[in-house]
């Protein structure tokens, strides 16, 4: 079996603008709270807070744009930023309450607590917990074109993938070519 890659919307500009204003407002922020200092101090304080917190958010905005969803050797592979990796084999999956759309359509797949992410306006990435307590890995950088692949056990899908239709025909075809394979060896 070959490999499919299926694309990930790219992220909007308010995950960017976010994170410019999360850095503003760290280089900011001591500078703020400084009292009974001079002007030049207060500058020092915000520029060395601001050298900390760049390379984190440049690190951040960097990772924004590297999101992989693959299906190859019978699994579905995602990656989302530099940090978080997902694999998981086509028969762990409830194919049959699959589900692609809007999140907003899609009950299952409301987003809860995040137990190890990245959360944005416009991207969220990592492990979460739906709102009904099961488990979640997302890669979502578009609201309005999520895939979701409820797993039989264990971490659930949420991507958001451009060619959904394409993506869940390719899954039911391989889960059924591998039901065959076992029923006939």
């Amino acid at each position: 079996m070959s490999a499919a890659v299926f694309d990930i919307p790219a992220v909007g500009l308010s995950a960017y603008l976010t994170l410019i204003g999360i850095t503003c407002l760290a280089s900011a922020l001591p500078m703020l709270l400084a009292r009974k200092r001079g002007l030049a101090a207060k500058l020092k304080s915000g520029a060395a807070a601001g050298a900390l917190v760049l390379p984190v958010t440049l690190l951040l905005a960097l990772g924004l744009s590297k999101n992989t969803l693959e299906v190859r050797d019978g699994q579905v592979l995602v990656r989302a930023s530099y940090f978080y990796e997902y694999a998981r084999d086509i028969g762990e999956f409830d194919l049959a309450h699959a589900r692609h759309g809007s999140l907003a359509a899609i009950d299952a797949a409301q987003l809860g607590l995040r137990n190890n992410g990245i959360s944005l306006p416009g991207y969220a990435a990592g492990r979460f917990t739906s709102e009904d307590q099961r488990p979640l890995f997302v890669a979502m950088t578009d609201r309005e074109r999520v895939v979701y692949l409820p797993a039989r056990e264990g971490q659930s899908l949420l991507v958001s993938v451009e060619q959904a239709d394409q993506l869940l025909a390719l899954l039911h075809g391989r889960a059924a070519e591998r039901r065959q394979l076992a029923r006939h060896p």
